[in-house]
């Protein structure tokens, strides 16, 4: 293994380590101590790497984790029906609030943590879209996708809430997907309303 290979695989270990311990304990109670014990590195490695310390060793610990969120959410952009792909990712994101590293680190810590992160951001942005495209193909009954937007964006966020401080998870799952998805149901339109919008289009 080369240099660059070596130090490449050094800093994912790093970073896999990091992932662990603020998962396990979020990012207060994780010390340097402990990450640099469990990736078997000395302390420099980490200034190495992080020059900023823990708090930046956190930021690209997020990173990793948001990247794989984005990546397995934007697969979706290619159902063919806005609302399907809002649904989908509703579901991604709910499913996401069940595993410890992506509710304690990217949900928990994050937005007090990472700059940026405590505003609504491109999740709210895709959303958004998604809702207005959803609208112009007859899919949503008459409503402003901004307020309906806004509306479902935070019953999301509360339903991801729920799940991560539920005792079963799992079953808190089920119940957030069942109550979003009523949610949607309602804002859906129905087949008297398409036939109304092919007559007058």
């Amino acid at each position: 293994m080369g240099r660059k290979e070596q130090a490449a695989a050094s800093r994912a270990d790093l970073l896999e380590a990091a992932r662990q311990c603020f998962s396990e304990a979020g990012y207060e109670a994780t010390t340097v101590a402990a990450i640099l014990e469990r990736a078997g590195m000395a302390r420099g490695a980490l200034y190495h790497y992080f020059p900023g310390g823990k708090p930046e060793l956190f930021a690209a610990v997020f990173d990793v984790i948001n990247e794989a969120f984005h990546r397995r959410r934007d697969t979706l952009l290619a159902l063919d029906s806005p609302l399907a792909r809002i649904r989908a990712g509703i579901r991604v994101f709910l499913e996401l609030c069940t595993q410890e590293d992506f509710a304690r680190i990217a949900l928990v810590d994050a937005p007090r943590l990472v700059p940026g992160q405590a505003t609504r951001g491109s999740s709210y942005a895709l959303l958004r879209t998604q809702l207005a495209q959803a609208a112009t193909a007859g899919e949503l009954r008459g409503a402003d996708p901004e307020a309906m937007a806004l509306a479902l964006y935070g019953a999301v966020r509360g339903a991801g809430e729920l799940v991560i401080s539920a005792r079963d998870r799992t079953a808190a799952l089920g119940d957030a997907i069942r109550c979003i998805e009523l949610m949607l149901d309602g804002l859906a339109a129905q087949p008297a309303d398409r036939a109304r919008r092919r007559r007058t289009s």
